[in-house]
C-alpha cells in the first residue's frame, strides 16, 4: 500500500504552514491523492495540497531544523515487539538544553511510530515559533 509512504493529508497542510516546500511527485486533492507525471514537479489543481514522502520530511526537519529522529524497534519481557521514536536536536541550542525527546508511549507498528514521529516534530517546530 503505496500510502504508507507518504504523510497524512493533515500532516501536509501542518508542514505547509511550518514553510515546506519542497517538490513533491504528488498532491492530495479533494482527499485523494494524485501523482504528477514522471520528472515533471507541478502543482495540482487550485486547492491541491502537496504530498511529501515520509523520508522527505524527516530529512527536511534534519536539515531546516537540525531535528534528527528515528524509530527504534523494541521487545518487553515477553518478546513481544513493540516500536518508539526518538528525536534529538543540536545541544547548542541556548537556552534550553533539553535535546532529547523520546517517546514512551508503545506503537503497534512501525508506521504508527513513524506518524506520531511526524506529528511531534511539527508540534516542537510550532511551540518553537511562538
Amino acid at each position: 500500500m503505496i500510502e504508507k509512504e507518504f504523510v497524512t493529508y493533515k500532516q501536509a497542510l501542518a508542514l505547509k504552514e511550518l514553510g515546506f516546500d519542497e517538490p513533491c511527485i504528488g498532491y492530495y486533492y479533494n482527499n485523494k491523492i494524485y501523482f504528477n507525471s514522471p520528472g515533471v514537479n507541478v502543482a495540482g489543481p487550485s486547492g491541491e495540497q502537496p504530498l511529501p514522502l515520509k523520508q522527505q520530511v524527516f530529512r527536511w526537519f534534519r536539515e531546516k531544523h537540525g531535528m534528527c529522529s528515528w524509530i527504534d524497534r523494541m521487545y518487553t519481557e515477553n518478546h513481544i515487539v513493540y516500536y518508539r521514536w526518538t528525536i534529538e536536536k543540536p545541544i547548542t541550542d541556548p537556552p534550553n538544553y533539553n535535546n532529547t525527546w523520546i517517546t514512551l508511549k508503545e506503537y503497534s507498528t512501525y508506521e504508527e511510530a513513524e506518524n506520531a514521529c511526524i506529528d511531534k516534530l511539527i508540534e516542537i517546530c510550532k511551540n518553537k515559533k511562538q
